[in-house]
């Protein structure tokens, strides 16, 4: 059961092998694979920065990218990941080292939900307790 950060959907669609292999691991599991509705956000995100100056083109990608996503449950942002969040960040902020809010969201969506985080920014999510992370 799986999380899945955006920095690995976009290793995934660039081909990086250590991506690669974990998707395929992941399919031979018939694991659960989720995103959080920030991750969607974010992959968006990248979509209309990279093709905002040709219109069909960003057209074309956002139909892409729509589908692609679409292989995902898109996990909401509710009132119990707002109150991990908040704990989160809490915490974080005593430590003196806070995180982005949407790392700190995506985490809490995977600790709410009982889900390992697929992601290769380990620095960021390690500082987060109870989070499980599975690294490639």
């Amino acid at each position: 059961m799986y999380l899945l950060d955006t920095s690995y959907l976009i290793d995934l669609v660039r081909g990086r092998p250590q991506a690669i292999e974990l998707a395929r691991r992941m399919d031979e599991e018939k694991a659960y694979i989720a995103i959080s509705v920030v991750t969607y956000h974010e992959y968006m995100l990248g979509v209309y920065l990279s093709h905002w100056r040709e219109k069909n083109r960003l057209i074309e990608k956002l139909r892409q990218a729509e589908v692609e996503l679409a292989r995902f449950d898109v996990l909401p942002y509710t009132i119990d990941i707002a109150k991990k969040t908040a704990e989160i960040l809490a915490h974080l902020l005593k430590e003196g080292k806070p995180l982005g809010l949407a790392d700190i969201i995506v985490a809490a969506t995977a600790i709410i939900h009982k889900l390992k985080l697929v992601t290769r920014n380990i620095e960021h999510f390690s500082r987060i307790p109870d989070l499980r992370i599975e690294a490639y």
